[in-house]
């Protein structure tokens, strides 16, 4: 994990110069943590498996991130997170009476969010309201399948594309920082099984995580 923070870290450093080269542009960089809820989304194309997704798990999300203006309270958010994430699932085999069995993934991914974020005016001294959405392409790092001797999904795709929407409350405490806490959604597009046991049918399994952040920007 180390390492992921240093990119993390080296890439708000190079927009932090890049802030200082050019003052007349309001860029404010900052970073961002929280937990998260991790849960799957299932569905399966046959009618002898029956797929459900199996509880959720708690992860964390950590990040950096630049927001730069292009109109009044209009900004666009690009930047860098790690996000831990879990998959889930619980498949059953209806046509030879096999009893339904649970699995277990977790999941290191980096997280690239190209957002939208829209602020009101002040609605309390120094502090506003914001929404976010936009696009969140993800690489997946690596995956923990938990030594599981037979696994249900035998290799996960390399990336996804999660769409986000979310919004908080952003408050000034000096000059040139703010602090913020929002709840986001991430809705992964992408079918996370590249290849599955032939035991079952073909199932889908896409992801769903629900982050609580809280951030400092300067």
């Amino acid at each position: 994990m180390k390492k992921y923070l240093l990119v993390a870290l080296f890439i708000a450093a190079i927009v932090s110069t890049s802030h200082a080269q050019d003052s007349s542009l309001d860029y404010k960089i900052g970073i961002r943590v929280g937990p998260s809820l991790s849960l799957s989304r299932t569905a399966s194309d046959g009618s002898n498996t029956a797929i459900e997704r199996s509880g959720s798990s708690l992860k964390f999300l950590l990040g950096a991130f630049v927001d730069i203006p292009f109109k009044d309270n209009y900004y666009f958010q690009g930047g860098i997170n790690f996000a831990s994430k879990r998959t889930g699932i619980a498949l059953e085999d209806i046509g030879v009476g096999r009893g339904p069995e649970a699995q277990i993934y977790d999941h290191e991914f980096l997280q690239i969010p190209l957002l939208l974020k829209l602020y009101t005016n002040e609605v309390l001294l120094d502090t506003k309201v914001f929404i976010n959405f936009g696009l969140v392409p993800e690489i997946r790092l690596n995956t923990d399948n938990n030594g599981q001797a037979n696994p249900f999904i035998q290799e996960f795709q390399d990336l996804d594309v999660a769409g986000n929407f979310g919004g908080g409350l952003e408050k000034g405490i000096g000059v040139n920082t703010k602090v913020y806490t929002s709840l986001n959604f991430y809705l992964g597009f992408i079918d996370q099984v590249k290849t599955q046991s032939q035991a079952f049918e073909e199932f889908q399994v896409k992801s769903n995580l629900f982050s609580l952040e809280f951030g400092i920007k300067f």
